[in-house]
């Protein structure tokens, strides 16, 4: 994506992948009810994968994007944000693709999709300027948008696990207020070197999917008994009010 496009990396940037994360895990699982419902594609899933039906409609909404990005040339962050939305959805359907509907081993595919992002994390490190802040999120080409899914299919896979061991609403609790904790206390400091930056992008993933599944889930699963819709309307509507309305600062937008 183009320099214009992208946001500052400050503390707006990181409670933004933070209600993103939360967001994208909704309307994960609200893409799948809805094409299943749909009759677009067969009741047992595309292929016979019940999670797969949201994809192919993904990946061409990100084509569609990734076009419309390179055409522009106004200053906006829609197209970043609108990125990161599609890509959190898809690698919610993912990770529940492997852990789910091919029941792969959790701790392998953990361990292989972990040191693949650090592996990739160390090789992106080396292509950019150090450290990141203050600067515009760096070089998004297509190597940064594969880190971010993979980074996303890792966090949906630890944050079930978590959830799954240890209760939907007190892992939602710690998780969250963990991540509130991380981004205050390192969003000027630590985390703004390349291996920690995407240690704080998986956290929020992680813990996005046990809030965003807690407040989708009912009471007796643990969760705060609202609907899957109400949910996904209630975390919508939270980032978008705060990626519209609270703009960075002028010294930041007049980072290179």
């Amino acid at each position: 994506m183009k320099i214009q496009h992208n946001p500052v990396i400050n503390f707006r940037y990181w409670v933004l992948i933070s209600l993103a994360s939360v967001f994208g895990t909704n309307t994960g699982d609200l893409a799948v009810k809805l094409t299943r419902i749909s009759g677009i594609f067969p009741p047992q899933g595309l292929f016979g994968i019940k999670h797969c039906g949201p994809l192919p409609i993904l990946i061409l909404l990100f084509v569609v994007l990734w076009i419309l990005e390179k055409r522009d040339k106004e200053k906006t962050e829609l197209f970043f944000w609108s990125a990161i939305l599609i890509i959190r959805t898809a690698a919610t359907n993912i990770a529940d693709i492997m852990t789910d509907d091919v029941n792969f081993d959790y701790s392998s595919t953990t361990a292989m999709i972990s040191i693949s992002l650090t592996g990739l994390a160390l090789y992106w490190q080396k292509q950019r300027e150090k450290p990141i802040n203050p600067v515009f999120v760096p070089e998004t080409t297509n190597l940064y948008w594969l880190m971010m899914l993979l980074a996303g299919v890792l966090g949906t896979s630890v944050g079930d696990y978590v959830a799954h061991e240890y209760g939907l609403g007190p892992s939602s609790l710690v998780l969250g207020t963990a991540m509130v904790v991380l981004v205050m206390v390192g969003f000027k400091n630590f985390l703004i070197f390349t291996p920690l930056y995407w240690f704080g992008i998986t956290f929020a993933r992680i813990a996005g999917t046990d809030v965003g599944d807690w407040l989708a889930k009912s009471a007796e699963r643990g969760g705060a008994g609202l609907d899957l819709s109400t949910a996904t309307v209630i975390s919508g509507f939270v980032f978008v009010i705060a990626a519209l309305f609270w703009k960075s600062s002028a010294s930041q937008n007049s980072a290179p």
